[in-house]
């Protein structure tokens, strides 16, 4: 009961999700060892690198060349593809002019450097998207928003009294919206808020005359509120959430006096309700995409939306990626990329904000990355709802990419979640009886070696840890500057896949995966912190390193490159 009025009363706040952006620090005068740590390594430099320097000096000891040009698609936020440390790694549509017209006859009109999924037919560009959740709230909330339970009986709101109804006809669809919708999204938390405040303002009044029957003429308190309950008596739940949160608001308002707690409380609940949710929908509930693109976001066939406008306001995530990717080495400019005989296709799905991509932008931006050639594919985001019809849209373009042999990278939250325990999506479970085996899932490393304490873990679900802290890269306008985040942890994995694949270009997807399994800085055994969540507060425990990942170690260029060679 106590856990259920909590989530009543979270319904109504207004909770902004944590969002994977790059936390900007100002630009430092540094070492290069210093500013580019991830290309590093222990025994030489004292830092927890991915060994990318190592890896270079061994393959010229070898006198191994470049073999290929490996394609990364990066498929998030927007792109510079103007600066001045990326223009050479920057991937151009052989098949494409900038002429107005669909050279290459995709449907994609002047799609020169990749695409923005995310753009309309004018020009314009959607600068926000809704979460999941709340975009599910809106397609089932006439079917199923509605309805309340008491245990026993189904109940409506109408014309602000509770009605009896029938149950809902579909169950299954209406549990799918209780338990998975309405806990992703804060638009349906506060219309389920809206709609309970009528029921707290019913039952503080059936409250109030109970009382006064029970005690004429007596001033009430807490102490005759406290005899509203009957531990012995038959009780639905909505009477018993309802006295419980009454009985909040003697704490709440500071008094033990009842008339003050029924003014205050049953007289302003629906009103601070309905704010509550006009907030949310405010915040959450709009994107702008019917406006903007006009297409249907649950018809995989309704495609050729869009624009080529890549220099966006997200842009700087973008860029710091590439960076790490494919920065020029040894330029004099910022620092120096893992892999910069690569190309960097820039798939714009996921503008900065507190929204999550449209799994059909999704699906499309990978199937676009596999029909122009892509090598390595790197998501935006996890999440842990991807309604059924949609999930299958994404587990078949992961299959078409294992079958083709590309190597898809996922970077993890930052919630301090096990994800053995919850389940977040993409995975390689993802489809039944079957494992993907190109797909990595991937979580932040500092330089000594010890996980973020706030990204996800799980000893089968999180594959690597890789170099996410303090990275220097670069930034939109010919600057540079540090950044942290697991978006930059997953950027340094893909540059290292990328490397493998400029001296190996034979190697799949699915061996990509498993050399880089197989060649990590090894921290099994070694004890670390690590933040994780108990009854949904944040807290910190010791780990060993191997509990927390399937490889037990961080990502190793050097190795990887070796692992490579045997492979040959």
């Amino acid at each position: 009961m106590n856990k259920f009025v909590f989530s009543i009363i979270c319904c109504c706040i207004s909770v902004p999700t944590l969002a994977q952006l790059v936390k900007q620090k100002a630009e430092v005068q540094q070492g290069q060892s210093e500013l580019d740590w991830y290309n590093c390594s222990f025994d030489q430099d004292g830092v927890y690198g991915a060994e990318v320097n190592r890896a270079y000096e061994y393959l010229q000891s070898k006198k191994m060349k470049a073999k290929k040009s490996p394609i990364v698609a990066i498929i998030g936020t927007g792109m510079d593809v103007e600066h001045e440390d990326l223009k050479h790694a920057i991937w151009v549509n052989p098949k494409e002019k900038a002429n107005q017209k669909d050279d290459d006859k995709n449907g994609l009109i002047d799609d020169i450097n990749g695409w923005n999924f995310l753009g309309g037919r004018d020009g314009r560009v959607m600068e926000q998207v809704m979460r999941e959740g709340d975009r599910e709230f809106f397609r089932l909330k006439d079917k199923y928003a509605d309805f309340m339970w008491d245990g026993k009986k189904y109940y409506k709101i109408v014309n602000g009294k509770r009605q009896e109804v029938p149950a809902p006809a579909n169950m299954d669809e209406y549990k799918y919206y209780t338990s998975q919708i309405k806990p992703e999204s804060p638009v349906a938390g506060a219309y389920s808020g809206l709609q309970f405040s009528y029921v707290i303002e019913e039952y503080m009044h059936k409250f109030d005359r109970d009382m006064k029957k029970r005690f004429p003429g007596k001033e009430l308190t807490l102490t005759e509120f406290e005899t509203c309950y009957d531990p012995k008596a038959e009780r639905d739940s909505l009477s018993e959430v309802a006295f419980v949160f009454a009985g909040y608001g003697f704490g709440i308002y500071k008094t033990d006096k009842w008339q003050a707690v029924l003014e205050r409380l049953g007289g302003m609940c629906v009103k601070t309700a309905q704010d509550s949710y006009e907030k949310a929908l405010n915040e959450f509930g709009t994107d702008q995409r019917e406006d903007i693109i006009g297409d249907n976001y649950l018809d995989i066939t309704d495609t050729g939306y869009g624009n080529n406008v890549l220099f966006t306001s997200d842009a700087p995530v973008g860029v710091m990626k590439a960076g790490i990717i494919a920065a020029k080495r040894n330029n004099g400019l910022g620092s120096n990329g893992i892999a910069d005989h690569a190309r960097i296709m820039t798939l714009r799905v996921d503008p900065t904000g507190n929204g999550e991509p449209y799994l059909k932008d999704m699906v499309l931006a990978i199937r676009y990355a596999i029909s122009h050639g892509a090598d390595v594919i790197l998501l935006s985001q996890q999440n842990t709802l991807y309604p059924e019809d949609q999930k299958q849209w994404i587990t078949d373009a992961l299959k078409e990419a294992e079958k083709k042999g590309v190597l898809v990278i996922a970077p993890v939250w930052d919630l301090s979640i096990d994800m053995d325990k919850t389940t977040f999506y993409p995975n390689r479970n993802m489809s039944p009886n079957t494992e993907l085996t190109n797909l990595m899932v991937v979580a932040s490393s500092d330089k000594q070696g010890n996980p973020v304490l706030t990204s996800n873990y799980g000893a089968k679900s999180l594959d690597i840890y890789a170099p996410g802290t303090d990275i220097y890269s670069s930034y939109p306008g010919n600057t540079y500057r540090l950044g942290s985040g697991v978006t930059l942890s997953s950027s340094t994995v893909a540059g290292v896949a990328a490397l493998l694949k400029t001296y190996f270009p034979k190697l799949t997807g699915t061996q990509l995966r498993d050399i880089l399994l197989k060649s990590v800085t090894s921290r099994k055994g070694v004890e670390v912190e690590k933040g994780i969540l108990v009854n949904n507060n944040e807290t910190q425990d010791l780990f060993l390193f191997d509990d927390l990942s399937l490889s037990g170690g961080i990502v190793n260029a050097y190795q990887a490159v070796l692992e490579a060679e045997k492979m040959k």
